[in-house]
């Protein structure tokens, strides 16, 4: 049993998305970053109103001196906020510069401490670096998810155009072959059934229905006079569908580069798990799996469909047909995973 309080509780304790986005420092960077400038700031008005030196040989340093040290600290870690967390950092930065503003001018006005005046500028100018990277930030981010929003409208018209095509194929197949009208439809429809039992991600699923979808294209190479035969084919008939039938669609479909599994479908769903199968005689594993899932669905859609020389089996039968090819024509696992699908259609409704 799945504890699903448990997730529920990681879902709860997930850190905000402002806090950590993909990319950032870990938060505590963050903090230090804020620290530093902080302590900057409290530090740089004692240094800059400072008398004392500092002697290092025969020279001699002003403590003040060190204030632009100080100031330039505070601002490379405001700098740094704004980079690092985007607008958490940019509200963050502002927030720092607002408190540092006024004690500045007042160490320049009231204390008449012109050691903070570089402090000030220095103060300005960065005021101004980080509302011009902000904005420039919101820019790029403005064009980037438009870009991806674009790649998603172009991926989804891909989709959609491939779906139409195969759709169009599928339909070249059901007019050449009166026969089997809805029968790459339904094989593909079990193929995903079948590809969900085993457990297989929704990508694979995926590829399997729409490789099931398209096994028959091949079919277009068969002559008419055997394609729409009415009645059992002879054995040289049978031959040259053997022949034709998966090499055809295999080379038709190849022209897909970007989905090979396509071809792979329609050449080898006819090969049997014990090796007695065609076009090349392949055994076991050694038959691609979307095939071996294709060859299952395809079979059960055999028998239970309508023939001018022959009525569909009945569930039992056909069930009986499944279980005994499991492990000659059929991979064990996908045979199981078929007699599953049998057994949950009570009302037999998986037929033509």
């Amino acid at each position: 049993m799945v504890d699903k309080s448990a997730g529920s509780r990681k879902k709860i304790l997930k850190k905000p998305e402002w806090i950590r986005r993909p990319g950032e420092p870990p938060f505590y960077i963050g903090i230090i970053l804020v620290s530093l400038s902080i302590a900057s700031l409290f530090i740089v008005n004692n240094v800059s109103r400072s008398g004392d030196v500092i002697r290092i040989g025969d020279g001699i340093i002003p403590v003040s001196a060190f204030a632009g040290v100080l100031w330039s600290m505070s601002n490379i870690s405001i700098l740094l906020l704004v980079v690092f967390y985007n607008k958490p950092g940019f509200y963050t930065a502002l927030t720092l510069l607002a408190v540092q503003l006024p004690m500045m001018i007042n160490g320049i006005i009231l204390d008449r401490n012109l050691g903070s005046l570089p402090g000030f500028f220095n103060h300005l100018f960065t005021l101004i670096a980080i509302i011009l990277m902000y904005n420039r930030r919101k820019l790029i981010e403005r064009y980037r998810r438009a870009e991806v929003e674009h790649l998603k409208d172009q991926t989804q018209a891909s989709q959609r155009l491939f779906e139409q095509t195969a759709t169009a194929l599928v339909s070249a197949i059901d007019a050449k072959d009166p026969y089997s009208h809805g029968h790459s439809l339904r094989v593909a429809d079990y193929s995903r059934k079948i590809a969900e039992t085993v457990g297989l991600s929704e990508e694979e699923c995926q590829k399997t229905y729409y490789a099931a979808l398209l096994h028959d294209v091949g079919k277009i190479g068969i002559p008419n006079h055997i394609i729409k035969k009415e009645g059992k084919l002879t054995t040289d008939e049978y031959e040259v569908i053997k022949q034709r039938h998966p090499l055809i669609g295999a080379q038709i479909l190849s022209s897909i580069r970007e989905y090979p599994f396509l071809s792979i479908g329609a050449h080898y769903h006819h090969e049997w798990y014990d090796g007695t199968g065609y076009p090349e005689g392949l055994k076991g594993n050694d038959i691609p799996e979307i095939a071996r899932i294709i060859s299952v669905a395809d079979a059960y859609d055999a028998m239970t469909s309508n023939r001018s020389y022959r009525k569909p089996a009945t569930q039992q039968e056909v069930r009986e047909e499944i279980a005994r090819g499991s492990g000659t024509q059929f991979d064990p696992k996908f045979a199981k995973a078929m007699l599953s699908l049998i057994d949950q259609d009570t009302e037999y409704r998986m037929r033509e």
